[in-house]
């Protein structure tokens, strides 16, 4: 039975929304209100605070598809069939409703009745002192006890130190005697490929407390996890997640694109898998909201946008590549991620941002090791100091030079690398603490009572949210705050974005900003649920925390949003807002600073003493080329009359010198001495401050005759120190020495003369 992956994940959820499950879609890879986790990595993450009854789920019954991204084994993606840093995670999750029984009897009606999985192919394990699981297996789902396995701690028990913890039990998929090891003991539990577990049912039962004890919960909980490209890979027949329909078109473009063919070479073959499974990854991380950096989740993305296109490299793939196959991840995940289709464009765009900052660097970044390791024995130690200059240099992620090292079985000096990290990091944080207020974090300036300079900060605060707005349409609902501070008629504003905004769009954007000023929209502040506000569409800072009960602002139909600051009665009371800067603040992130108020009267002031300034100067600056161009002009429509003019077997050849270096303004006057002299040849040579320049130029005739301006100008300009070629019918070149300018353009007479036949 080949199902397609897209398929399988549709018929999970609607066969435990059967079993009364409310289907939540996909939370974001970014944890929400976690900071335990960098990066969501399972299917219960993000569920734990309705595990840990912190929270009251909506329904005691949910099932998900949840995306997950899993770096620590990193090394081995395509190096093996089963390890990929991005994956989707079936789950169905029970909050002290139904438990062990119906948990059991649903798995194997779906792996068996629904996709229809041969059951003389199934293994089950449990626990090693679960009866309750095993008699279950036994008696109600008619499992033959010899094909059910008893595991220890280490594979069958799920807990993470104190709290919530119970037994697992997993179900494995026998691929055959010739997909394993070959070993007589081989069986379930081998690390061999044969034995496939892909589904896990844990069944959270007790609680641990600090002496080590386990309490049995009154109301046990169901947790259970299921790899969606593991059991693809399983019911569509193939060797690996690789070989998986969605994924196997990703792979098949990227081989297209090398030129090769998958299964051909196994060294190549890793690339593209590395390649497949890393692009996956950055397209779903890149749609949550992270952007490339240096630090945290940011540090993630960019060390596998940068690993896939040094793969690319090692494929021959030198151009930037992923933007695209970006495209075809989305075509594939559309259907059960319908938010993809909005973000295309700022995916791809984020993706070749990265591509382009590294091809700029790696190239330089691999001659450094080249250079250095080459003659080098194996088994040495790269020094750690060289390991950071080449990721603060270059930057080279460490684990990128440690697996280019690797090849030769070269290792990196981690500690000391840690150790100048570590350093780099202090001298950031010191910096940070000297930088004055106006570039904190502060979302708002402390006010001790409603003055006039209280009042100035609720206008610039208020003017913030409506230039987020103006910001989110224009640019996209990728755009969100990632800081922010008000002050007296000043404010700032951090917000993601890939790339400097144009003129235009800044235009627009304050425009829109300034059209809802003047609209004088009355401001609404009000109390509601947390659910109420999501449902009016209320921005949030993200992975702020808040309660049941949100303060929700509306300025107008212009803003809503979630805000515990003060603001204007009415949007009119802001004045007039103007855009002072737009500039860079990190990696995928942009920052505004902006004016309201009396501010702007200053601003224009003061822009109009500088306007002043800059017209007098310009002025002057206007006079001096004038007459500049005035003496130019003259030279040049004198030029006939200056010109040294011979006659050289039937060819006229004119040559001049001009007080200009100015291309044109050659060109311009071999022109005008071509109709006044009727000249077949002309050469003109000029100097001044910005160097020396040459102009050649010939008629058909004189081509006939075996003139070459090219010829011609590669030996005149070489008595100034430069050099230069062209056509038969015009060259140029440049040159060094001036004081030989009118040595070279005699020379013209002579080559000319040489390039007759006699």
């Amino acid at each position: 039975m080949n199902i397609g992956l897209n398929d399988l994940r549709e018929m999970y959820l609607k066969f435990f929304e059967t079993k009364g499950h409310l289907r939540l879609p996909s939370s974001s890879l970014i944890p929400e209100s976690d900071p335990s986790l960098l990066l969501i990595n399972s299917g219960m993450a993000p569920l734990k605070s309705y595990f840990t009854g912190n929270i009251t789920p909506p329904s005691k019954r949910i099932t998900t598809c949840q995306k997950c991204i899993r770096t620590p084994d990193i090394e081995r993606v395509g190096k093996t069939s089963r390890h990929g840093t991005f994956f989707e995670m079936l789950g169905n999750f029970s909050f002290g409703d139904y438990f062990k029984k119906e948990a059991i009897l649903w798995a194997w009606e779906f792996v068996t009745e629904v996709v229809k999985l041969p059951k003389d192919r199934l293994w089950v394990t449990v626990y090693l002192e679960d009866d309750e699981a095993e008699n279950i297996w036994v008696e109600q789902a008619n499992v033959p006890r010899d094909r059910i396995v008893r595991l220890g701690k280490e594979d069958n028990f799920w807990e993470h130190g104190t709290g919530p913890c119970g037994p697992c039990s997993e179900i494995y998929y026998d691929r055959g005697e010739a997909a394993g090891c070959g070993a007589a003991d081989c069986k379930v539990g081998c690390d061999c490929d044969r034995y496939v577990e892909f589904w896990n049912l844990v069944f959270t039962q007790f609680d641990r407390d600090e002496a080590g004890n386990y309490n049995r919960l009154s109301h046990p909980n169901i947790d259970t996890g299921m790899g969606l490209e593991r059991l693809a890979a399983i019911v569509q027949g193939v060797d690996n997640l690789f070989e998986v329909d969605t994924i196997s078109d990703i792979l098949e473009n990227v081989a297209s694109l090398a030129g090769i063919v998958y299964k051909n070479d196994e060294k190549k073959d890793v690339s593209l898998r590395v390649i497949t499974d890393h692009i996956r990854s950055t397209v779903f991380m890149i749609s949550d909201g992270v952007v490339p950096s240096n630090e945290g989740r940011g540090y993630v993305l960019r060390r596998l946008i940068r690993r896939a296109a040094r793969h690319g490299l090692l494929l021959g793939i030198v151009e930037p590549f992923l933007h695209d196959i970006a495209k075809i991840v989305i075509k594939h995940n559309i259907s059960a991620y319908p938010e993809l289709e909005g973000k295309v464009d700022y995916i791809s765009k984020i993706i070749k941002l990265e591509e382009n900052r590294f091809s700029q660097t790696i190239e330089q970044g691999i001659e450094f090791l080249r250079e250095y390791t080459d003659g080098l024995a194996t088994e040495s130690i790269f020094p750690g100091e060289l390991a950071f200059k080449l990721y603060d240099t270059y930057g080279f992620p460490l684990d990128l030079t440690q697996e280019i090292l690797s090849e030769k079985s070269v290792t990196v000096d981690e500690n000391a690398f840690n150790k100048l990290m570590q350093k780099q990091r202090q001298r950031a944080r010191d910096a940070r603490r000297n930088i004055s207020s106006w570039s904190g974090n502060n979302d708002e300036a402390p006010t001790d009572s409603p003055d006039e300079a209280s009042d100035a900060h609720v206008r610039a605060h208020s003017a913030t949210h409506l230039l987020q707005a103006a910001l989110r349409g224009e640019l996209g609902e990728h755009v969100t705050q990632k800081g922010s501070f008000v002050g007296e008629d000043k404010l700032r504003f951090d917000f993601s974005h890939f790339e400097p905004l144009s003129p235009e769009s800044l235009a627009r954007v304050e425009q829109t900003v300034n059209k809802n000023i003047l609209r004088a929209m009355p401001s609404k502040i009000s109390q509601m649920s947390l659910k109420e506000a999501e449902k009016i569409g209320a921005m949030a800072l993200f992975n702020e925390k808040y309660g049941e009960v949100v303060r929700v602002v509306e300025l107008g139909d212009a803003s809503v949003e979630l805000c515990s600051g003060r603001h204007v009665e009415n949007t009119g009371n802001i004045g007039i807002f103007h855009i002072n800067s737009e500039t860079g603040s990190a990696a995928g992130i942009r920052r505004i600073d902006a004016s309201v108020g009396l501010e702007i009267l200053r601003t224009i002031a003061s822009l109009n003493d500088k306007f002043d300034e800059y017209s007098a100067k310009t002025r002057a600056e206007i006079k001096e080329l004038k007459q500049e161009v005035k003496n130019l002009k003259s030279a040049s429509h004198e030029g006939g009359s200056m010109a040294k003019t011979q006659e050289i077997s039937g060819i006229i050849v004119s040559a001049l010198t001009l007080p200009s270096s100015d291309i044109d303004v050659l060109k311009g006057a071999a022109d005008n001495l071509k109709n006044q002299s009727q000249s077949d040849v002309i050469a003109i040579g000029g100097a001044d401050d910005n160097g020396i320049k040459f102009v050649v130029s010939a008629t058909q005739g004189a081509v006939d005759k075996g003139i070459h301006a090219g010829n011609i100008i590669r030996e005149i300009s070489a008595v100034v120190g430069g050099r230069g070629g062209g056509k038969p019918h015009f060259a140029q070149a440049g040159g060094k020495d001036a004081a030989k300018l009118e040595q070279a353009i005699e020379k013209v007479f002579n080559v000319v003369s040489s390039m007759i036949p006699q």
